[in-house]
């Protein structure tokens, strides 16, 4: 999981809340007629691969996060843990699966079913029965697990957005042309609108860390780090994509030549260990090599 994956992350995870919720709401139903009713459900089929994915993805965007802030890191962990809900969710899909290929009732079972409902003492036994295991929570308690995740992955979009936007008193490149480098964020945008198999999502997303870049150069004192910080994201998620070479070409044109303009006015002085007789073409030498390297 990358950044660019965190916001279809919280949109499965509304998806799961809206179903849960649904489900919740139409709990006499499925202790009345059966949870294969459930499969007709239009909430549960927009989650049908999420329920499978459910664990992987809480996986990958623990993955995503340690490195990034070791105590959201833990809070996620915590909350997956004591909550189980990782476990629940699994569970509960299981069951649904195994319930919606079981036999469908007849007319007459169901009818019989609905009426034994309305007889008050039939009907609170029907309301005990549980419709999961012992292990898994309550769904209440699985609506407020996932509600807290969601808010968990909406900090980490901001973690990460600041790390790149701090600015530091270092790396403050001096003697760049700002028309350059938006001549070049430019040209990538245009390439990312011509990208046919790109959603009108994903563009969207990709064009606006663009312009946010763009954006910082109308400030009076741009703010490089967020520059950077920005062209950084969407060089990571165009180098992913078969179709934008240009695109990532021209991203990764803007940030080398930002990078490489720092680096090389903040490189040290090298100072000789020996005093030799003409030390300045030797230092020179070693400064232009170092810069090479870079």
């Amino acid at each position: 999981m990358n950044y660019h994956d965190l916001d279809e992350f919280k949109s499965a995870i509304d998806l799961l809340e809206r179903f849960f919720t649904d489900f919740a709401a139409r709990e006499d139903e499925v202790l009345t007629l059966g949870m294969r009713r459930v499969a007709k459900w239009e909430s549960y089929k927009q989650v049908t691969q999420l329920l499978k994915d459910f664990e992987t993805k809480v996986h990958e965007f623990e993955v995503f996060l340690r490195p990034i802030d070791k105590l959201l890191f833990e809070r996620v962990r915590t909350l997956t843990t004591e909550s189980k809900l990782v476990e629940s969710i699994t569970g509960i899909e299981v069951s649904l699966r195994i319930d919606a290929q079981r036999q469908k009732l007849s007319l007459r079972s169901e009818l019989i079913n609905i009426l034994l409902f309305q007889l008050p003492y039939i009907s609170n036994s029907i309301r005990k029965r549980k419709l999961f295991s012992e292990e898994v929570i309550p769904i209440q308690k699985l609506i407020v697990a996932l509600g807290r995740l969601n808010h968990l992955v909406s900090i980490s979009k901001d973690t990460y957005i600041k790390q790149w936007s701090r600015d530091s008193d270092v790396f403050k490149p001096a003697n760049l042309d700002n028309e350059k480098i938006i001549t070049l964020i430019e040209a990538a945008i245009k390439e990312i609108e011509s990208i046919s198999p790109l959603s009108k999502d994903d563009k969207r997303q990709l064009i606006e860390y663009l312009y946010k870049a763009k954006s910082e150069f109308s400030e009076n004192s741009p703010s490089w780090s967020k520059i950077v910080g920005a062209l950084v994201i969407a060089a990571a998620i165009t180098s992913g994509i078969a179709d934008a070479p240009g695109a990532f070409k021209n991203i990764d044109t803007a940030i080398q030549y930002i990078i490489g303009t720092s680096i090389e006015k903040h490189i040290p002085k090298q100072v000789p260990l020996l005093m030799l007789k003409n030390p300045e073409p030797e230092i020179e030498e070693i400064e232009t090599t170092e810069v090479l390297r870079v």
